[in-house]
């Protein structure tokens, strides 16, 4: 009886310090682990998940940008760069822009997206500079000046690179000035391609450019117009809303120049709806071109000065061959 009474005793003893000191060790580490969970929740919400959307944006970005400029640059093509993030939910991609004079490829500018988590890209650069001459009657001191205020009919250039802007005058807009600059290729030598937009004084289909063109010069791309004229008689920088083709040169072009357009216009952006609307009016109305782009020998390029149709002729870039 007596051990069986000890038993018990032992049994009942109770120690309070242990098992507070338990019980605190509990509490503190219930803490420590909510305090990670809300810390690598958060951590998870502020910078990966975004991080996750972000390049997926990018993704979708690339994915249909460098095609964008190819149709709505003449003669130009766009390679992805680098990306960087700018702030919290926010990053810019790079593109680099080259022309093809001939063969070679040569530096036409750089164009920055700028994006959100939620999409809303925005483009940044190839800014516009003209070189303001001075006037027979200002000062004795007078000299050029470059401006980025731009007078209508100014020879254009792009930014950082300084190359000439090639430019088109649809027929049905009104223009102060329309650059013709033949007598500059009377300059170069004729051992240089040089490229050069010319427009027409009425749209033209492709098989009529070609009745017309020298067969020594390349078509690069052509301006296409996607507006009805009265609109752009109304508005003339319409015409500097370019859509153009560059598979001029290859068989079946016009075909795969619309599944192009209706490829991107699948691919959602801030450009589809236009891209809709304009594959839309294509389809409707036939494609005519406005303008062309050319490379060519200045020999060559000269003989298009004779041809009554042509209105406009801005020179772009040149090389040797």
């Amino acid at each position: 009886m007596l051990e069986d009474k000890n038993v018990k005793n032992d049994d009942m003893f109770f120690d309070e310090r242990a098992f507070l000191r338990k019980a605190r060790f509990k509490s503190v580490l219930r803490i420590v682990l909510i305090s990670l969970g809300i810390t690598l929740s958060i951590f998870i919400l502020l910078f990966v998940i975004p991080e996750v959307v972000l390049q997926n944006q990018e993704n979708r970005i690339d994915s249909f940008y460098p095609d964008l400029v190819k149709f709505s640059q003449p003669n130009t093509y766009a390679i992805p760069g680098e990306s960087y993030n700018v702030r919290l939910f926010g990053r810019q991609k790079k593109y680099y822009l080259f022309r093809l004079i001939g063969n070679k490829p040569y530096p036409a500018g750089i164009i920055t997206v700028d994006f959100d988590v939620w999409g809303g890209e925005q483009t940044k650069g190839n800014t516009s500079f003209c070189v303001n001459e001075p006037s027979i009657n200002g000062p004795s001191d007078a000299y050029s000046k470059l401006s980025t205020v731009i007078p209508e009919g100014a020879k254009k250039f792009l930014v950082p690179y300084a190359v000439p802007k090639l430019e088109f005058y649809h027929p049905a807009a009104n223009y102060e000035k329309i650059l013709r600059e033949f007598d500059a290729l009377e300059k170069i030598p004729n051992d240089n391609l040089v490229e050069m937009a010319v427009s027409f004084k009425k749209p033209l289909t492709l098989d009529e450019i070609k009745a017309i063109i020298p067969g020594d010069l390349k078509l690069m791309w052509g301006a296409v117009s996607v507006f009805a004229d009265k609109d752009y008689e109304k508005n003339s920088y319409l015409s500097e809303k370019l859509v153009g083709n560059p598979y001029l040169d290859n068989i079946n072009g016009e075909k795969k120049f619309i599944k192009e357009l209706e490829r991107l216009s699948d691919i959602p952006s801030n450009h589809s709806d236009n891209l809709k609307r304009t594959i839309r009016y294509l389809k409707e109305n036939s494609i005519k071109y406005y303008g062309i782009v050319v490379v060519g020998s200045p020999d060559s390029l000269l003989k298009l000065s004779s041809n009554q149709i042509i209105t406009g002729a801005v020179l772009g870039l040149g090389t040797r061959y």
